[in-house]
């Protein structure tokens, strides 16, 4: 009888799903931080459109943002309700606590937060969903101690996705949101 107990007890952890674990402050600090070195960061143009109101009308705006290329950070565990830009989760109050101090460690760097989803879904409603996802983290992150003027917040909707698999997981890992340092 103990012995199967032992079994299962053993065996439970694999059965289920790994949460995504936390990543530290120091450690992001660490990536974030720009350090005196003789080698130019490899700088990438973050672009995408939004609509944005002008007067009574919605028109459309190209967003480009130069990032470093090599600060970029996936978050696989700061959760949002269902299509909704609504934050869920205890890991995800952790993560954006340690977001924040990192940032904060990180002196007067500025960042770029990008929101992410798949492509289940319109288009256009992904981008907007993208967007206020991408604003609800900024939001957090300034209830938090980050200066607002630090903050880019821009959705990606399904642009660019990190697995073009047509299954649930790929989708999983689209959706996401992904913070870089700006240059």
């Amino acid at each position: 009888m103990k012995r199967r107990h032992l079994l299962s007890l053993l065996s439970t952890p694999l059965l289920r799903a790994a949460e995504p674990t936390v990543i530290p402050a120091a450690e992001l600090a660490r990536k974030w931080k720009r350090t005196k070195s003789l080698a130019e960061p490899p700088v990438e143009v973050r672009r995408t459109t939004r609509r944005v109101k002008k007067g009574l009308t919605l028109e459309e705006e190209t967003v480009s943002v130069a990032v470093d290329a090599s600060t970029e950070t996936h978050f696989a565990n700061i959760e949002f309700a269902l299509n909704s830009d609504r934050l869920t989760g205890a890991g995800t109050q952790a993560q954006l606590e340690e977001i924040a101090k990192a940032m904060r460690a990180a002196g007067t760097e500025s960042f770029l937060i990008e929101g992410h989803t798949c492509d289940l879904g319109e288009t256009a409603h992904n981008k907007e969903l993208s967007q206020r996802r991408a604003e609800a983290v900024s939001q957090a992150l300034r209830t938090l101690g980050v200066s607002q003027g630090r903050l880019d917040a821009v959705g990606f909707g399904e642009e660019k996705p990190l697995d073009r698999s047509p299954n649930g997981d790929a989708r999983e890992r689209n959706r996401r949101v992904q913070i870089f340092r700006k240059v």
